[in-house]
C-alpha cells in the first residue's frame, strides 16, 4: 500500500510541474495519474523491480539539474563557435542496471550528456547519438548509471561490463 501511495504522490508532483501548476489541467491529469499508477502496480506484480529513493531524489535532482545547464552551455558554444569540431557518431553501450525505469531513466538523462541524444533501449543496449565521439562519454555514462544506481536503493546495481 505504501509503494501505491508512494507511486502516486510521485506521479501526482510530477504532472503539477508539467502542468506548471495549472488546475485546469487536473481534468486530464486525475485519469493519468490513476493510470499510471495502475500500470505500476500491475508491473510490480509482475517484477520486484528496484524502489526509487525519495531521500535520493535532491541529490539526483541537482545532479540533472547541473548536467543540464552543461549540456545547454555545449551546444551553446558550438552553435556560436562553428569553428568547433563535431564528429558526429551514433554509439552504442551495454548497461547493467536493472530492467524498467531505471534503465528509462538512464536514456532520458543521457539525452542531457553534452551533445548527445538517446535514440533506443533493447534490453541492456542503449544507442545514443552524439555530437563528438570523442568527447568523455564512458566517463559520463558510468558516472550517470552510478547516480541512477543510487537513486534506486544500491550502487551495486551497476556492474561489470566485461
Amino acid at each position: 500500500m505504501l509503494r501505491t501511495i508512494r507511486a502516486a504522490l510521485t506521479y501526482a508532483g510530477s504532472w503539477w510541474l508539467l502542468a506548471e501548476g495549472d488546475p485546469s489541467s487536473w481534468t486530464l491529469g486525475v485519469p493519468a495519474v490513476a493510470l499510471a499508477v495502475l500500470v505500476t502496480r500491475r508491473s510490480a506484480h509482475d517484477t520486484a523491480g528496484p524502489y526509487l529513493r525519495l531521500r535520493a531524489l535532491p541529490g539526483f535532482a541537482a545532479f540533472f539539474a547541473w548536467r543540464s545547464l552543461v549540456a545547454g552551455l555545449d551546444v551553446a558554444r558550438r552553435t556560436l563557435a562553428p569553428s568547433l569540431p563535431l564528429a558526429p557518431a551514433v554509439v552504442t553501450r551495454r548497461t547493467t542496471l536493472p530492467i524498467g525505469l531505471p534503465r528509462v531513466l538512464l536514456v532520458a538523462t543521457l539525452s542531457l550528456l553534452p551533445g548527445s541524444l538517446g535514440l533506443s533501449l533493447d534490453g541492456d543496449q542503449i544507442t545514443l547519438h552524439v555530437l563528438d565521439e570523442h568527447a568523455p562519454l564512458d566517463a559520463d555514462f558510468a558516472r550517470t548509471e552510478r547516480r541512477i544506481a543510487a537513486l534506486f536503493g544500491s550502487a551495486d546495481l551497476v556492474g561489470d561490463r566485461a
